[in-house]
C-alpha cells in the first residue's frame, strides 16, 4: 500500500495541485528512507515552490503543518532556506500559541515547535513549548476521563493530538508522567471508538498508536513506566488502517496522512 499512496501523491504534485505540507512530508520521508530518483526530481521543484506559498497560509494548523514540513527538510536539503523558513516559522507559531481554540490546536502546533526547536537547536523555544503544553493539557486533564474542554466535553481529536505532542515532549525529555499521560489519553479515546473521527485524525491516531508501540518493544521503557497490561497498540493502529484503507487514496491529503501512519508501523 505504501507504492500506491507514494504513486497517488507523485501524481498530484505532477499535475500542478497546491502543495500541502502533509502531502510533500511523505514523499520527503520515502525518498529518504528510498533515495528513489522520481521522489527526488519531484521534492526539488515542490519545495522550492513551498517556500513561496506557504506565507499565504496564516491559520495556525496550516503553519504548524509548513514548519513540520521545512523542519524535516532542513535535515535532508542542503538549502539554507530550509532551516531559515523553519526559524522564522517557529517564532510565528510560538507568538500564537495562546489563540488555539481547540486543546487539539495548540497541541499540534506546539508538537510542531518541539520538532523544529530540536532541529535548529533553540533550546529556549523547547523549554517554552513544554511549559506551554503542560499549561494546556493540566487543566484539562480529569482523571480516568481524558482532556475535557471549557465546557465539559470529550472531545477524541483533543486526546489524539495531545498524546502525540506529550509523546514528543518525552521523546525530548525523557520524563515518563508525558509518555504515560499520553498512553492513558489514547486508552480512553479508544474506549470512545473512532467513528466520530475522520480520515485525517483517525490515521493520525494510528501512527499515536505505532508510537506506542514502539515503546512497548522497549524493556527498559516497560521497566521504568506504569504501562497499560497487555495492549496491543501495532493491532490498534492495524485496525484503524484497515478501516481507512477503502477510501485513504480518494484525497491527497488524506493519502499522505495514511501513508505517515503505514511508515510509522513499518519503522518497528
Amino acid at each position: 500500500m505504501i507504492d500506491e499512496v507514494t504513486a497517488r501523491l507523485l501524481e498530484a504534485i505532477g499535475r500542478g495541485d497546491r502543495d500541502d505540507p502533509i502531502v510533500l512530508r511523505f514523499l520527503l520521508r520515502r525518498f529518504r528512507a528510498t533515495g528513489r530518483d522520481d521522489l527526488r526530481d519531484a521534492l526539488g521543484p515542490a519545495l522550492a515552490r513551498a517556500l513561496d506559498q506557504h506565507a499565504g497560509d496564516v491559520a495556525m494548523q496550516r503553519r504548524a503543518e509548513w514548519l513540520t514540513l521545512f523542519a524535516e527538510a532542513a535535515t535532508v536539503s542542503d538549502d539554507e532556506r530550509m532551516r531559515e523558513t523553519a526559524g522564522d516559522l517557529l517564532a510565528a507559531v510560538s507568538r500564537c500559541w495562546r489563540s488555539a481554540t481547540t486543546t487539539a490546536e495548540a497541541a499540534a502546533a506546539l508538537e510542531a515547535c518541539l520538532g523544529a526547536a530540536c532541529v535548529v537547536d533553540n533550546r529556549n523555544a523547547i523549554a517554552a513549548a513544554i511549559d506551554e503544553l503542560e499549561r494546556v493539557v493540566g487543566p484539562a486533564y480529569s482523571p480516568g476521563e481524558g482532556l475535557l474542554d471549557p465546557s465539559g466535553a470529550f472531545e477524541l481529536a483533543d486526546q489524539i493530538y495531545a498524546a502525540s505532542a506529550l509523546l514528543t515532549a518525552y521523546e525530548i525529555s525523557g520524563r515518563l508522567p508525558y509518555s504515560m499521560l499520553a498512553e492513558e489519553l489514547m486508552q480512553t479515546a479508544q474506549r470512545q471508538g473512532w467513528d466520530a473521527c475522520g480520515v485525517i485524525a483517525s490515521c493520525d491516531a494510528a501512527r499515536v498508536f505505532g508510537r506506542l508501540a514502539s515503546l512497548h518493544s522497549d524493556d527498559d521503557y516497560v521497566a521504568a513506566a506504569v504501562v497499560a497490561p497487555h495492549a496491543d497498540y501495532r493491532a490498534d493502529a492495524e485496525r484503524i488502517l484497515t478501516r481507512q484503507a477503502p477510501r485513504a487514496l480518494d484525497d491527497p491529503r488524506e493519502a499522505a496522512a495514511y501513508g505517515l501512519a503505514l511508515l510509522e508501523l513499518l519503522v518497528q
